[in-house]
């Protein structure tokens, strides 16, 4: 995916992200519910394990590359609890999330946060989902986790600004560039079973 052409500066950086990815963003949500799902156990263990396999390798990326105020609260650890009380495992490490990144360096790692924090709006809604469906017992540490909404609260506060075409094309780069990962990982899901085995 590539960035979106900027002419001039920016009003809201935050709108130039959503314009660069809304169809990124509704192809994962799509892409997320048919390679996995959640209306049985077995389809929700698959989504945590999705989730768990390609979100482990941008926080790791954001953890080394990002300036410490743009880290966002690590899921990882909540989604291996989640596993591990459904009886699963975590799947096996991936290849290593990558980006070439330049003198913009936080906005590049501005634009990757955005997408794993604007994650928890989704979660929330799955969530309220699945309590509709009266799975209200399900383990749910990562689909509620307040951390990451707070963090998403603040982040969008510091978003919604003016900025300059360089900022826009960085932050839009990083942001369509985790879209892509997620979906590679969401599309192999589909082709080939990515369940987390069951805890012996």
């Amino acid at each position: 995916m590539q960035a979106i052409g900027v002419t001039g500066s920016t009003d809201n950086l935050r709108m130039c992200l959503r314009g660069a990815t809304a169809s990124a963003h509704d192809l994962l949500d799509a892409s997320m519910r048919a390679a996995s799902g959640w209306s049985s156990l077995d389809d929700y263990a698959d989504f945590l394990a999705l989730q768990h396999a390609a979100r482990a390798p941008v926080e790791d990326w954001l953890a080394e590359t990002a300036p410490q105020d743009l880290v966002p609260p690590a899921q990882c650890p909540l989604i291996a609890n989640d596993l591990a009380d459904l009886g699963h495992s975590v799947p096996p490490m991936a290849a290593p999330f990558s980006l070439h990144i330049d003198e913009y360096r936080q906005s590049h790692a501005l634009g990757a946060a955005w997408v794993l924090a604007g994650s928890s709006l989704g979660n929330r809604s799955i969530l309220k989902e699945l309590r509709r469906a009266g799975h209200v017992e399900w383990p749910h540490a990562f689909l509620g986790d307040d951390h990451m909404l707070t963090y998403w609260q603040g982040l969008r506060r510091r978003i919604e600004r003016p900025a300059k075409v360089a900022e826009v094309e960085a932050a839009s780069a990083a942001a369509a560039a985790v879209f892509d990962h997620f979906l590679r990982f969401a599309g192999e899901s589909d082709a080939t079973d990515h369940r987390s085995e069951p805890t012996q």
